[in-house]
């Protein structure tokens, strides 16, 4: 039901008999259906704004005369007062109108259309922020000290975060921490898109939850580079399998095909991807399993669409990233954000990156938990070397800052550990 008037009947006449109510209300005027209750609930505000006592008088004093009979007079307000008999139920009101305004912003983005995306990603964001609102609890602090505690008492051997899948980059991080805001920032073809799906592979063969946000490369041409790094099939016969497959890498074929078929793996490859519509998946996924591990990979932070008009491009990606930042912490994911880098670090003797290099910086800075850099002397340096690859670790807010080397075998689109190498 979109309407429901006896709920919003029910809560104004709470506030109007027990006036301080009103501080305990994450409502806002437009979340009432009824106009009459709309002008009602904004008076109210206006009178707790002023810090003044919720009664009639301070009612029609602040609306006026003339409005408050054209909203049913001192009659109607008497009404509302005396079909309260209890104050118990005042959340349960605050509930359902909040879940019939769900229900009307549901058909307002239906009736808005997929042309005008701006407006639904408008009303998906206050759609999303006022559920945060109503989720919010009230702060304890011998509370939260007793579940820390509780949960270091219960803490298992091993990594605190996700596995990243790589030694070394474990004891780095401790593994992908959950709330943390990851940002992979390398120049094109270095191999950030690789190193991300490897992570993606990892998680997911561990039985965890993995959302990819590609806004760069189709579903297909994902699946074809994962099939060649979990089946080690050259990642160029995965172009035209019938004319360079032999028998062995059909066979490959078939295990990673089934291997990758059995991944819990989200997908999201539409283009024009706005902050608003990740957010979104990302929730419904955390609905739908509220206690897996879910990681989130974005690629790439650069092609994400704004929902609204920004004055600089700074000022966008740092709004994104503060966006962002907030989807890890209130999902309680880790989100992996890849990135670009200028074209700043060519000009320089050494090529390894820095942060200034980020493109677009904005506040990536400050927002990330995690920033990493790839870089390949290969990449620069027409020289023969072993395809080894540094991860730059330039910021960890809670941890150590360095480098470690991975391999990266570029014909399998994979990543491993350098005695891993050695060893095969």
């Amino acid at each position: 039901m979109d309407i429901n008037l006896d709920a919003e009947q029910a809560l104004l006449g709470c506030i109007l008999k027990k006036g301080n109510l009103i501080k305990e209300t994450t409502l806002d005027e437009k979340h009432f259906a009824d106009a009459s209750h709309k002008i009602l609930f904004k008076t109210l505000r206006k009178i707790e704004q002023k810090s003044e006592p919720i009664d009639t008088v301070s009612i029609i004093t602040t609306i006026g005369q003339d409005s408050i009979v054209r909203l049913g007079g001192k009659q109607y307000l008497s009404k509302l007062i005396n079909s309260v008999s209890s104050f118990e139920p005042f959340k349960t009101y605050e509930k359902y109108i909040f879940e019939s305004y769900k229900i009307r912003v549901a058909r307002q983005i239906t009736e808005a259309g997929v042309r005008d995306s701006e407006s639904i990603s408008h009303i998906i964001k206050d759609l999303s922020d006022l559920e945060l609102e109503n989720n919010d609890v009230d702060y304890d602090h011998k509370e939260s000290l007793q579940k820390l505690y509780e949960k270091i008492d219960n803490q298992e051997i091993g990594l605190s975060g996700i596995d990243t899948g790589f030694r070394e980059l474990n004891r780095f991080l401790d593994g992908f921490q959950k709330k943390d805001l990851i940002i992979s920032a390398a120049r094109p073809s270095v191999g950030k898109t690789a190193k991300a799906l490897n992570h993606a592979i990892h998680h997911c063969a561990k039985g965890g939850v993995t959302a990819l946000f590609s806004l760069e490369m189709g579903e297909e041409s994902l699946n074809k580079r994962m099939i060649s790094t979990i089946g080690n099939i050259d990642g160029h016969k995965m172009k035209n399998p019938k004319q360079f497959f032999n028998e062995q890498d059909w066979a490959d074929f078939s295990d990673a095909l089934g291997f990758l078929s059995n991944m819990n793996l989200n997908i999201y490859d539409k283009s024009g991807q706005t902050i608003p519509y990740i957010r979104s998946k990302v929730s419904k996924l955390r609905r739908k399993y509220p206690d897996e591990d879910i990681l989130v990979i974005i690629d790439y932070l650069q092609l994400i669409r704004p929902a609204k008009r920004y004055e600089s491009k700074n000022v966008e990606i740092g709004d994104y990233s503060r966006s962002l930042k907030g989807v890890a912490k209130d999902m309680n994911v880790p989100v992996i954000l890849l990135s670009q880098l200028s074209r700043g670090v060519e000009s320089r003797q050494d090529k390894r990156p820095m942060m200034s290099d980020i493109r677009d910086s904005g506040s990536i800075e400050q927002d990330a938990d995690v920033i990493e850099f790839l870089y390949r002397d290969d990449y620069y340096n027409k020289i023969k070397t072993e395809n080894i690859i540094e991860v730059i670790i330039a910021k960890q807010r809670n941890g150590s800052i360095g480098t470690i080397e991975l391999a990266f075998i570029k014909e399998h689109n994979k990543f491993v550990d350098l005695d891993y190498r050695r060893d095969h």
